[in-house]
């Protein structure tokens, strides 16, 4: 793997879009193959069978988060492993605010299939995937999501439109939002660097709640986009992001690459079994970052709100307001602290020049 070496991160050597190379013993080859000729008729009837025409009726979510999770039975992840940061084993009944809730923020790893397929049986979540080069996010449906993992990295996924994190969570306060900060997958051993996304909704928090400030403390009246979202900004501001670690053993059913999906489903389906390590650190919430001076000029980040250009900071009373990038930070943080991975400085751009040399290589492994 020398010829990759530039795809490796300086500070750790680790390299996160290699795949795992596995090779099955003479024994374990004929028992994969009975077990992918028994498990993928009945998963891709059950997943025709949801995509197709249960989704789109009135059944309620119990019932369509069960057909979910007799997907991933048949697919043969029987253990969930579920910690919470903070948390004993055991007591967790008595911290119903350390799990998501309608009004939260996910900010989950990006690996697998899986990774969505176990967050829509469990959350029932909205889906958004960043933008790797602006602060836009893409609300995608669980299908998109799946097929995403075996898709290129791309700006825009899809036909969807742009959007951002926090004109999602006003538009949807009762639902929960999953984000995938990282903006594409990786091998499952080091998080990749974020996505600007993430961060932008602080900014668009700071800036709001700035204007909040100014329309106190001053008789002046903000203007009428402010006033009529001040309520949505306060809600927004309060919503806790929940970063959430998934790993997976074996660890061979990540997908690094694109068009990975048959060397995906015959890992999956020819293994006896599998185990998802959920990890859920501590809420994130962006009043509680830390806090520097509001020294620039305000500006808008939500693509629903018009501010006047002139509006500074000297119109307004000094405040403390997050400093940038630490909403990026503290996720960042807490990912790799539960999740036991190393933070590494690559990401969607290095690894769509990692698939161009893969690709030149004729690489097609197994």
């Amino acid at each position: 793997m020398e010829k990759y070496t530039q795809y490796r991160d300086r500070g750790t050597g680790i390299a996160p879009f290699i795949p795992f190379a596995t090779s099955a013993s003479t024994f374990q080859l004929p028992v994969a193959a009975v077990l992918f000729a028994l498990r993928a008729p009945m998963l891709m009837a059950m997943a025709a069978s949801y995509f197709l025409v249960l989704q789109f009726m009135p059944l309620g979510a119990f019932f369509q988060k069960g057909m979910l999770w007799m997907c991933m039975l048949v697919a043969g992840v029987w253990w969930v492993d579920l910690q919470v940061e903070g948390v004993k084993r055991g007591t967790l009944s008595r911290h119903p605010n350390r799990l998501p809730s309608a009004g939260s923020i996910i900010a989950s790893t990006f690996t697998s299939p899986l990774d969505a397929l176990y967050l829509a049986a469990t959350f029932d979540p909205i889906f958004l995937v960043p933008s790797f080069d602006t602060r836009y996010v893409f609300q995608l449906t669980l299908l998109q999501t799946l097929l995403y993992t075996f898709a290129p990295p791309t700006s825009k996924p899809y036909s969807s439109k742009p959007t951002t994190i926090a004109d999602v969570v006003a538009q949807y306060p009762h639902r929960i939002i999953v984000v995938f900060p990282e903006g594409t997958t990786s091998n499952g051993r080091a998080l990749l660097r974020f996505a600007p996304a993430l961060d932008s909704f602080a900014t668009h928090v700071r800036s709001t709640s700035a204007l909040s400030s100014h329309s106190r403390d001053d008789d002046t009246p903000p203007p009428l986009s402010t006033r009529a979202q001040s309520p949505t900004a306060r809600n927004v501001a309060a919503t806790p992001i929940f970063p959430i670690s998934l790993r997976y053993l074996p660890a061979n059913t990540t997908t690094p690459l694109p068009h990975s999906a048959t060397v995906f489903l015959w890992r999956l389906l020819g293994q006896s079994s599998h185990m998802i390590k959920v990890r859920i650190a501590e809420p994130v919430r962006v009043p509680d970052l830390p806090t520097e001076k509001a020294e620039d000029t305000l500006a808008a980040t939500s693509s629903s709100e018009t501010i006047t250009e002139r509006t500074t900071v000297s119109d307004i009373p000094a405040k403390r307001v997050p400093r940038p990038g630490a909403l990026e930070e503290k996720v960042g943080e807490a990912l790799a602290r539960v999740g036991r991975i190393r933070r590494v400085g690559l990401g969607v751009k290095e690894k769509i020049g990692f698939w161009n040399a893969w690709k030149s290589q004729g690489r097609r492994r197994k």
